[in-house]
């Protein structure tokens, strides 16, 4: 019993050492960014890149959680970074920590002619009655690699007061 205490206390902290919170005060929400990401927090929008430059994340806050209105603004975003864009998979809808969000994925090109994963996951409307996109840009053969770091990122929105 007390050894399962041990490593039940060793895992949590663990578990919590690599994760600082950042708030967005617009939206009135915040997520979990891995300790060793570069990360710029303002108050609206928070970058962060990897360590190793291998993923780009973004949540940027909007005037609505309406899913077409985003993606389009989220295009026109990208335009010049991410070439062919396009929209792979249907949309899976989920609540996290009870804000309602879509997921979804889509692929391009990115200026240096390297496939790119694009995951986004629009959600809202948030304490601020605002919504949220966040999104990840990925090389495709590093997607595998990053993706449960990625989604650990988006499962961690939560509404603040």
């Amino acid at each position: 019993m007390r050894s399962a205490l041990v490593l039940f206390v060793l895992l949590a902290t663990a578990t919590a050492a690599r994760a600082d919170v950042h708030e967005v005060k617009a939206g009135k929400v915040s997520v979990d960014l891995p300790k060793k990401w570069a990360v710029d927090t303002k108050d609206d929008v928070i970058r962060a890149v990897s360590p190793d430059n291998q993923v780009a994340w973004v949540l940027v806050v909007v005037d609505t959680p309406e899913v077409k209105a985003a993606l389009t603004r989220l295009e026109g975003e990208l335009y010049s970074a991410v070439q062919g864009l396009r929209w792979i998979d249907s949309t899976k809808k989920k609540k996290i920590h009870t804000l309602p969000s879509t997921i979804v994925q889509g692929v391009g090109v990115s200026a240096r002619a390297t496939q790119l994963d694009v995951l986004v996951v629009v959600s809202g409307p948030t304490p601020a009655k605002k919504g949220i996109i966040m999104f990840a840009a990925v090389e495709h053969d590093k997607l595998a690699a990053n993706n449960k770091t990625i989604m650990a990122a988006f499962n961690s929105l939560k509404p603040t007061k």
